[in-house]
């Protein structure tokens, strides 16, 4: 029914927004939708919006906004993976990520991290493809850099997840979690020690979920399904 899916353009001028090809087949040949249906749709950047299609051709659609949602508390965690070799397992948490409204997702180079070929365009695509299933309305950032850049970044909390035990430093738990939040997830093959060291320097703080060693992917869900429940972006 109208109303019913999340549609996504990142050309909106003053409420009037335009749908490329992609978008105008789904909503004409596949929904049937014609001008005067209603839609919800996104521009990616944390706001929804509600109106009619104004206008239709072969190629896009064109909609007017009559109202903007701009839901509140979004989320201020950034998560910050090594990269996953395996192209589908990186790509099944990129999109995980997406649906749980991370903030920003920093792919890192780290010295134990394989190299492997980064599809940045992908995943982009992939994202645009999850914020529309899960009826999201902010695109996460997507960065690729190696770990020196991102162990500097700012927050006002930053942990780090590791599995180099003779290195814990005082452990933080998954209530701990909320606010601005980066939190540095170790790759297959973890962190070197001069990483972690790197990373106390810095004042990062361990994070500890369990006794179990996780997937690269399972942490960093685990650790964005946890800042959600605890409601962290409050």
């Amino acid at each position: 029914m109208p109303g019913h899916f999340t549609f996504y353009t990142h050309q909106i001028d003053n409420g009037k927004a335009l749908f490329d090809e992609n978008e105008s087949r789904h909503a004409l040949q596949v929904l049937r939708y014609g001008v005067g249906s209603q839609i919800e749709f996104t521009d990616g950047k944390g706001f929804l919006y509600k109106g009619r299609i104004s206008e239709t051709g072969k190629k896009f659609f064109v909609a007017q906004a009559d109202e903007v949602i701009e839901p509140g508390n979004l989320s201020k965690l950034s998560l910050a993976v090594g990269i996953i070799k395996h192209t589908d397992r990186l790509e099944w948490m990129v999109e995980k990520c997406c649906e749980l409204g991370v903030e920003s997702l920093i792919l890192m180079q780290t010295e134990n991290t394989v190299k492997t070929r980064v599809s940045m365009e992908r995943l982009e695509r992939i994202c645009i493809s999850a914020l529309k299933q899960s009826h999201g309305c902010r695109l996460p950032k997507l960065i690729l850099e190696d770990f020196k850049t991102t162990v500097k970044r700012l927050a006002e909390n930053r942990f780090v997840c590791h599995c180099r035990a003779e290195l814990q430093n005082k452990s933080a738990k998954p209530n701990d979690l909320k606010g601005e939040t980066l939190v540095l997830i170790c790759p297959e093959g973890d962190f070197s020690v001069e990483e972690v060291k790197l990373a106390h320097e810095l004042g990062y703080t361990d994070l500890a979920f369990g006794n179990t060693v996780l997937r690269t992917e399972t942490a960093a869900m685990a650790v964005a399904g946890a800042y959600n429940l605890i409601g962290g972006n409050g």
